[in-house]
């Protein structure tokens, strides 16, 4: 495209004549041409800068771990990216990400149960223990837990406009001492 509105230009036809012809904003055939005339050629100049050190195929990479495990650290993914000969900085490695939409968040904090919740809990978990649940449900010495979920979720990667917690972050823990 750019090398017909040069022709065109070439051949004598002026800005609105070549726009259209080629259907083209006036201005994007100005471009065009002052483009051609300063540096002799229309195809795309490289950008100032330095070259990114993560290449398309160590993005892949990184965003298909982080997707595939959210509390993945920068740390074991530099480690995961030095595997295959890539050396970067943790910080590169969330910015990346960051680009990607995948940014590191804390989960919600749970609020603390009170005596009266635990009690409420424990007494809900012996009442429904042989309902629909009774391999999800363990009891031991009075102490029970629901085995869905994780404790202790410290950091993980989630996409924008998430909330910020893990589905598991719903999990009931009931205990008693």
């Amino acid at each position: 495209m750019r090398t017909e509105v040069i022709d065109i230009y070439q051949s004598g036809k002026g800005y609105k004549a070549i726009s259209k012809a080629l259907r083209l904003q006036r201005t994007t055939v100005r471009a065009i041409i002052h483009k051609w005339q300063k540096h002799g050629t229309v195809v795309n100049l490289p950008r100032s800068g330095r070259p990114t050190k993560i290449t398309p195929r160590a993005q892949r990479r990184l965003i298909r771990e982080v997707t595939k495990d959210p509390r993945t650290t920068s740390k074991e993914l530099k480690a995961s990216l030095a595997s295959i000969k890539v050396s970067v900085h943790n910080s590169t490695i969330r910015k990346r990400l960051g680009k990607n939409g995948l940014h590191g968040r804390f989960p919600r904090r749970k609020p603390l149960l009170s005596k009266k919740n635990i009690r409420a809990r424990l007494n809900f978990a012996k009442k429904h223990l042989n309902d629909w649940w009774p391999n999800q449900l363990l009891g031991s010495g009075g102490n029970y837990f629901f085995t869905q979920g994780h404790v202790g979720l410290d950091f993980f990667f989630s996409l924008n406009n998430k909330n910020h917690h893990l589905q598991t972050a719903f999990s009931v823990y009931l205990c008693y001492i």
